[in-house]
């Protein structure tokens, strides 16, 4: 079997092709720290973290890492509101983010990166791109001229006449409406000296300076929620294969459905905003791991208590079937050799569903089903050699170990 990944650059599955024991790198969009986190978050960094358990069952070195969104006007503007340091501000986020994820079990992150902290990459990235002559200077600021990349739009699906229409952001003294920033002059507030003057960088730039020095020109897997396609995984194309000149920056690009409440898109925009930690007081975490890994990655979620409360429900009934099974006492059984039988088939299946691009959804209810016939092989009394019984313990926690849904 092979594993086939969903490219959202291509739009097709695409066979990934690097030979098991490999090293893989995977860069995920992190949180810009002016808040706490919400579930829309938690949707997505789940997925990733059982993305990345997968790649480790499959035998892979994955290296993950994410980044820190620490300079950005609204930590800037909250900061002000707080009358707080917004650099202060984004570090006591920060924290409570780090929390989160180590609640919610997410452990396989090899570094959270700080925009902050790659200010010099980023001026130069921003300076290289001005010398080749597809960013130019004005009175604001530094803008990337995106007719002069002319793949802008492949990530997207858009042609040219429509990114036309689209006006990034409002500046009268770009070029063109759909230019995106890479530096904004500042005379105050949060800001570092370059080659333009005093100002702080655009949000897309941060992220390709981070990746490319820690991952190099060219690497394997880049996440993020389903509504950064446009414009900022764009941009960070744009900006990369610009510099580089190699394509493609990213083999493969991942993205997650988004998360709706009562149908609308959970955000903090929208008012809408349910926080882990809140959420964390009344469900298990192993509960929301449950639930998420029950809807494909690239899916629309709705959140609600009703199906918390029963994803609650469905992890009691796969947990108590497995404990059952330890209740079974060693013994001799002549049909041993049927019992596994039936734990290789269920692996067999495991491991075809998650190799279609991680279809946690099928491959958790393959894991029930096991369960329930593990349970089932306690209840009728028939006893296998605890050798065997230890291997299949074994085997059914390294799949259980993906969704990370046991204690």
């Amino acid at each position: 079997m092979v594993l086939r990944i969903y490219n959202s650059l291509t739009r097709t599955k695409e066979a990934f092709t690097a030979p098991r024991g490999s090293s893989v790198k995977f860069f995920v969009c992190g949180p810009t720290v002016y808040d706490y986190v919400h579930l829309g978050h938690a949707r997505t960094y789940l997925a990733f973290d059982m993305i990345t358990r997968y790649l480790g069952f499959l035998g892979y070195n994955v290296t993950y890492l994410m980044n820190i969104t620490d300079v950005a006007d609204r930590i800037i503007q909250k900061g002000d509101e707080l009358k707080k340091d917004p650099l202060q501000l984004a570090r006591e986020y920060e924290s409570a983010f780090l929390e989160d994820m180590k609640a919610l079990g997410i452990t396989n992150v090899a570094a959270y990166e700080r925009a902050s902290e790659y200010m010099p990459q980023i001026i130069a990235q921003i300076k290289s791109l001005v010398d080749i002559g597809v960013a130019y200077e004005t009175e604001t600021g530094v803008y990337f001229e995106v007719r002069k990349f002319p793949k802008f739009g492949q990530l997207s699906g858009q042609i040219q006449e429509e990114l036309g229409l689209r006006r990034l952001e409002l500046c009268s003294s770009k070029k063109n409406p759909e230019d995106f920033s890479l530096w904004r002059k500042h005379d105050s507030g949060l800001r570092w000296d370059s080659p333009w003057g005093q100002g702080r960088p655009g949000w897309h730039v941060e992220d390709t300076a981070i990746s490319m020095t820690r991952f190099g020109e060219t690497y394997d897997l880049h996440g993020g929620a389903s509504e950064l396609v446009f414009p900022h995984h764009e941009a960070e194309i744009a900006q990369a294969e610009a510099l580089s000149g190699k394509t493609p920056f990213v083999r493969f690009w991942l993205h997650t459905g988004l998360l709706s409440i009562k149908g609308r898109k959970m955000s903090k925009s929208l008012g809408n905003m349910i926080r882990i930690r809140d959420t964390l007081r009344e469900y298990a975490p192993a509960d929301l791991r449950y639930y998420f890994a029950s809807i494909h990655y690239r899916d629309t979620v709705s959140i609600s208590d009703l199906a918390l409360k029963r994803a609650r429900n469905q992890l009691k009934a796969l947990q108590k079937n497995y404990n059952n099974f330890h209740f079974l006492q060693p013994g001799t059984d002549a049909s041993k050799a049927e019992r596994m039988n039936f734990l290789r088939r269920a692996e067999s299946e495991f491991t075809r569903h998650m190799d279609d691009d991680f279809n946690t959804a099928r491959a958790l209810r393959v894991l029930t089903d096991l369960a329930r016939k593990l349970s089932l092989l306690a209840r009728t009394g028939r006893g296998i050699d605890q050798k065997s019984k230890d291997e299949i313990d074994q085997r059914f926690r390294r799949m259980a170990d993906v969704f990370g849904i046991l204690s």
